[in-house]
């Protein structure tokens, strides 16, 4: 489960103050106390070679007693450097440290630990002090009716669940949303949680405390297996993916008479627009064929059901019609016409249009239907991408909603506020150490979501962050994150024909596929002596990026028979050494070792591209456990791609109120 907290039991925390090795690096100076003087000893030891844990603690307790029996010369001694260092090289020694599972003690324990024994090191009392993220918490669950599915199969004396508690190990933060779950059975409560603060891991715990109370509701398959594998086989716990929830929905509804005999459940379509346009008997619309007039309508209801709007509009059409917007009567007559065919059991028979879990959302919150209450509290993972029809039947159900999100996570456009709603929030990791607590509050300062609270690494937990001046120098294990397709690419294939054990993230490749046949065809046409636009565009594009080298491994034979041959070599995730993904597909995992290629932060230059960079960034980022690989300029090319996606996103407004008919707003 990607958020359960780790054990920390191999950490060895140095009794030594970061603000006193930052002074140590800038002017030479030691630290004043023989503790501290012991563990920046230790830490100048470790920078040299990997000590055994044992080793470390004889030594600290050796050189304090030695350093305390002195006047101050074996300390200067012992300790003396080269002034003149900066912050940067204060980075590259916890960065250093961490990989080895040594850390800075805490400072509100170094505080107190000065206080009583500046001269003496404590020794295991000291090491146990520094493991304060998580502590034992015991939460009570006061008594609650059953939701009045349950109550037929219960007697008079069991129509209420008993009061009870359940202790674990918490953060003080998610200690107190608990208690606020359990407080509130029947509430509507946002948590917006930073990436890593073990959102998972409350929802274990409230499945294992009250089973049968709640339903967990998860965007894919592999969500909803990690928490059924941490659960007794007997539990009684309802875990959906999204689809599967709103096929249920469905069938109460249906099962109530509310959906006129059709139960509307996901289904793919199994003709061509072509086809289906046909079966539809969908007129052609002036120029536009009807298997055109069919793909417009499509998408203005894709556009539609992600919105709150109650019927469709003409601001859906945009994308699709640009100027002919301000002629958009017909394609919303078609498009209704569309709409009402996507819910017809005759034309839907044989799967003629899709139906996605967006659609069935917005059809039942048009119905005003009503979750079963038998579904208990529902708890909703990734409620962040949730459309608004989805929040406005999940805000009405009587026994209460958990919406568990990341603002920061949504990769495009922006959430859409609960209506009325108790907020609670997390910003302490339990993934992360403090060491890249920095760089995580940098990126979420790039992004356009107002003053973020500050996200706070936990001081039990080694995060090494390690700059690189060449991306050779990154670890040939773990995961590597990039920002481009085609570098991706590249690398996938050059990994691969060194033996490399290469996975490929699933939504990255699915991505790959849909674009590579474009070079692939570009540089067939122009090597052929066809036209050439396509292809001498593309390599304008790439030289543009920094990516020169991408145009030379098309000319050089890639094709698509190449192209099957490096995806039959790939493995699956269990047996590789490598896993590659776009930055934007890196939601839900996490890595020991995560290194980030320079197209990470150097992005944003295309103009089609809907997601945020920042938050794309920000998700890779916080996927690193134990080692964090990034280039020496991250955050300043970070905030140029910054930059030029909010002027790709002004662009994008502007020619939107151009195709409406409106002027552009004066400057």
């Amino acid at each position: 489960m990607s958020d359960t907290p780790s054990s920390t039991s191999s950490l060895v925390f140095l009794p030594l103050r970061e603000q006193s090795l930052l002074r140590h690096l800038t002017d030479g100076t030691p630290p004043d106390t023989p503790l501290e003087q012991a563990g920046l000893l230790v830490a100048m030891l470790c920078r040299r070679q990997k000590q055994p844990a044992a080793q470390l603690q004889r030594v600290l307790h050796d050189a304090c007693a030695l350093f305390a029996a002195d006047d101050g010369h074996a300390a200067q001694a012992q300790l003396a450097a080269s002034a003149g260092q900066d912050a940067r090289a204060l980075e590259a020694w916890l960065g250093v440290l961490a990989a080895q599972d040594v850390l800075l003690a805490p400072d509100e324990v170094m505080e107190a630990v000065l206080a009583a024994s500046p001269d003496a090191y404590p020794g295991a009392d000291f090491q146990t002090a520094c493991r304060i993220t998580l502590e034992e918490h015991t939460i009570h669950f006061p008594a609650t009716s059953l939701a009045e599915g349950d109550v037929e199969d219960a007697g008079d004396d069991e129509q209420t669940t008993h009061a009870t508690q359940h202790n674990g190990l918490f953060t003080s933060e998610q200690a107190r949303v608990l208690r606020a779950i359990a407080a509130n059975p029947d509430e509507l409560i946002d948590l917006q949680a930073y990436a890593g603060t073990g959102k998972g891991h409350l929802v274990l715990a409230l499945l294992q405390a009250r089973p049968g109370r709640y339903t967990y509701v998860a965007p894919t398959r592999g969500q909803v297996e990690a928490f059924r594998a941490r659960l007794p086989a007997d539990a009684g716990t309802r875990l959906l993916t999204q689809i599967e929830f709103a096929n249920a929905i469905a069938r109460h509804a249906a099962a109530n008479g509310l959906t006129g005999g059709f139960v509307p459940t996901y289904r793919q379509s199994t003709l061509t627009l072509r086809e289906a346009a046909t079966r539809l008997g969908l007129p052609a619309i002036g120029a536009r064929r009807p298997d055109q007039v069919l793909m417009i309508a499509l998408d203005a209801i894709n556009r539609w059901c992600a919105s709150s709007a109650p019927n469709l509009q003409a601001w859906h059409f945009q994308r699709s019609l640009g100027a002919a917007q301000l002629e958009a009567t017909p394609f919303i007559a078609a498009a209704e016409f569309v709409w009402r065919c996507m819910f017809d059991a005759v034309v839907q028979k044989g799967g003629c249009l899709r139906l996605d879990a967006g659609h069935i959302g917005k059809w039942l919150a048009l119905r005003a239907v009503s979750l079963p209450v038998s579904l208990g509290m529902v708890l909703v993972d990734e409620a962040h991408d949730l459309s608004p029809a989805w929040k406005q039947l999940l805000a009405t159900h009587a026994p209460g909603v958990v919406s568990l999100g990341d603002p920061h996570q949504r990769l495009s456009g922006r959430v859409q506020r609960w209506s009325s709603v108790k907020t609670l929030e997390m910003h302490q990791s339990v993934r992360q150490g403090r060491q890249v607590d920095a760089l995580v509050n940098q990126s979420l300062a790039l992004d356009d979501l107002g003053e973020p609270a500050p996200f706070m690494g936990a001081s039990d937990r080694a995060t090494g962050l390690r700059r690189y001046d060449d991306w050779s120098a990154v670890p040939g294990t773990g995961a590597r994150v990039y920002g481009s397709l085609w570098r991706m690419l590249l690398e996938a294939n050059q990994l691969v024909a060194r033996g490399a054990r290469v996975h490929l993230h699933p939504a990255s490749r699915q991505a790959l596929l849909k674009e590579v046949d474009g070079p692939i065809d570009a540089w067939r046409s122009a090597a052929a002596g066809g036209p050439g636009q396509r292809w001498e565009s593309f390599v304008q594009v790439c030289a543009k990026r920094g990516q020169a080298d991408i145009p030379a491994l098309f000319a050089g034979g890639f094709d698509a028979a190449a192209l099957q041959r490096l995806l039959g070599e790939l493995v699956d995730v269990d047996g590789a050494s490598i896993v590659l993904c776009l930055a934007q597909h890196a939601k839900n995992l996490q890595f020991a070792t995560v290194s980030m290629a320079p197209c990470c932060f150097d992005s944003g230059h295309d103009a089609r591209a809907l997601h945020s960079p920042v938050r794309a960034a920000y998700v890779a980022i916080t996927r690193a456990q134990q080692q964090l690989w990034l280039p020496g300029d991250a955050m300043e090319q970070l905030q140029l791609s910054a930059q030029r996606h909010d002027r790709a996103v002004d662009e994008r407004r502007r020619q939107r109120r151009l195709a409406s008919g409106y002027p552009s707003p004066r400057r």
